[in-house]
C-alpha cells in the first residue's frame, strides 16, 4: 500500500512539474526608441550640464543624451515602452530647467 501511494504521489509530481514547461510565455511589447530634441529657454552652462547629466540618465528608459550645437537643446534618446515626453519633461522641471519646445527628431528600432 505504501508503495502505491509513494508511486501515485511521484506521477503527481511529475505532471505537475512538466505543465508549468509548456506554459506560453507573454509577448514583450516592442523595444522602440526615439530621440527627442527638447529646447530650454535658456543657454546650458557648464552647471546645467552638470544637473542633467546627473539626472536624467538615471530616468526610466532614457539610453542615450547629447547636446545641440546651438547651446540650448539637449537630444534624448528614450524607449518608447518605459517613458515618453512629458515625464522627460518633468524630468527637466525637477532639476529647474524650463522646456520651451519639444520634438521628435527621428525613430530607431531595435531588434
Amino acid at each position: 500500500m505504501k508503495k502505491t501511494v509513494l508511486l501515485l504521489m511521484i506521477v503527481a509530481l511529475s505532471t505537475g512539474s512538466t505543465s508549468t514547461v509548456y506554459a506560453q510565455k507573454k509577448e514583450h511589447k516592442q523595444k522602440e526608441e526615439v530621440t527627442a530634441l527638447f529646447t530650454l529657454n535658456e543657454e546650458i552652462c557648464h552647471n546645467c550640464k552638470r544637473k542633467i547629466e546627473g539626472y536624467l540618465p538615471f530616468e526610466k528608459g532614457v539610453t542615450a543624451l547629447a547636446y545641440g550645437d546651438d547651446g540650448s537643446t539637449v537630444e534624448v534618446t528614450y524607449r518608447t515602452d518605459r517613458t515618453d515626453t512629458l515625464k522627460l519633461q518633468k524630468a527637466f522641471n525637477k532639476i529647474k530647467l524650463e522646456v520651451v519646445e519639444t520634438r521628435l527628431e527621428k525613430q530607431q528600432e531595435e531588434k
